[in-house]
Parts: structure tokens; C-alpha cells; sequence
């Protein structure tokens, strides 16, 4: 036959609330230990990044980076001059192909005339004036080479502005007034209109 015992209920349930206790215990360490490394992992973060920080500042504050910095910035403003400089030269361009005063037949009528003691150095064209720097073995030469110059259609005054020895030859420059030819939009025909006189 079969003890019975009154008590058993007891003790079972007893077991189960020391068990459960046992429970909350080990989920309280365990929240602990989370926010023990998570605290810990923070304050790792927070040093490396006050390092970078620091590191940040030496940079910013060394010398050496802020002259190149300013080489850098002076370089991108040496290409905005260029850029804007380039863009001035297109339009001068543009306007001296519409313009159509300065092409290569007038080029080619200008060095046709060279005597064969001078040189040209230089040219420089704009749109009403074309200025020549160039060197001559005598006075006689340059001379010769403005007067062949005047015949030129299309040049309202050729004269030379400046001859000075140099060593063994003459230095020059010349000037060239050209007439300014524009089309009357009324009735297509051209006209000649003065160019006031430029002297470098």
C-alpha cells in the first residue's frame, strides 16, 4: 500500500520558487555583465575617436599642409586667370572672324613685301591695328619695308613708331592703322569708317 504524503505539494512548489529565484539571479548578472561591456566598449569608442580628434588638430595646425593648402588654392586661382583669360581671347577671335579685317591674304600681302635684310620677331593683331616688332640689318630696309606696306588695301596708315640700335642690327616697331570696313545692315553695302590712331 501507498504512503501518502500531505506535505509533497509543499516541497514541489518550494523546489519550483528556489529555482525561479535562481532564474532573476542569473538574468540580473547577465544584464549586468551587458552593461559592464557595453560601458566598457563606449569609453574604447570615446578614446579613439578624442585621438582622432587630436590627431585632427595636429593636422590642421601643421605648417607644412596649411602651405600647400594655400600653394593649392593659389594654383586654382592662377587657372580661373587663365581660364578667364582664354575666354577673352575666344571672343576677340570670334570678333575678328566676323569682322574679317585681318585674314590670311592680308597676312600673306604683309610678308610678301619682307625685305631680305629684316626679320619679324613678332606680330600682334587687333581688330584695328596691326603692331610689328622685328629686326633689320639697316635703316634703308625698314624703310623700304613701310613704304611697300602703304600700298596695301585695307590699311588706312602704316608708320613706324620705334628703330634703336642693337649690337649688330636695328630693332623696330610698326604700327598699321587698317580702315574699318562694316556692313549697313540696310542695304548689304560696306562702308569705311575711321579708326582712331593707336601709338604704343
Amino acid at each position: 500500500m501507498r504512503d501518502l504524503n500531505f506535505f509533497e505539494s509543499y516541497l514541489d512548489k518550494r523546489k519550483f520558487n528556489i529555482n525561479k529565484k535562481l532564474i532573476y539571479y542569473w538574468i540580473i548578472i547577465l544584464l549586468l555583465i551587458f552593461l559592464i561591456l557595453y560601458t566598457i566598449s563606449n569609453q574604447i569608442k570615446i578614446r579613439k575617436i578624442s585621438k582622432d580628434i587630436v590627431k585632427l588638430k595636429l593636422v590642421a595646425h601643421d605648417e607644412r599642409i596649411n602651405k600647400k593648402v594655400e600653394e593649392i588654392t593659389e594654383e586654382e586661382k592662377k587657372v580661373k586667370e587663365l581660364q578667364a583669360s582664354l575666354n577673352e581671347i575666344k571672343l576677340i577671335d570670334g570678333t575678328l572672324e566676323e569682322i574679317s579685317i585681318i585674314d590670311d591674304s592680308l597676312l600673306k600681302s604683309i610678308t610678301s613685301r619682307i625685305p631680305e635684310k629684316l626679320f619679324f620677331t613678332s606680330i600682334s593683331m587687333h581688330p584695328d591695328n596691326i603692331e610689328i616688332i622685328g629686326i633689320a640689318q639697316d635703316k634703308q630696309s625698314i624703310a623700304e619695308l613701310g613704304k611697300s606696306l602703304e600700298i596695301i588695301d585695307g590699311f588706312k596708315e602704316v608708320f613706324i613708331s620705334n628703330i634703336s640700335k642693337k649690337e649688330i642690327y636695328y630693332k623696330f616697331n610698326l604700327n598699321i592703322n587698317l580702315k574699318d570696313v562694316r556692313i549697313d545692315e540696310d542695304d548689304g553695302t560696306t562702308e569705311d569708317s575711321e579708326v582712331e590712331e593707336t601709338v604704343e
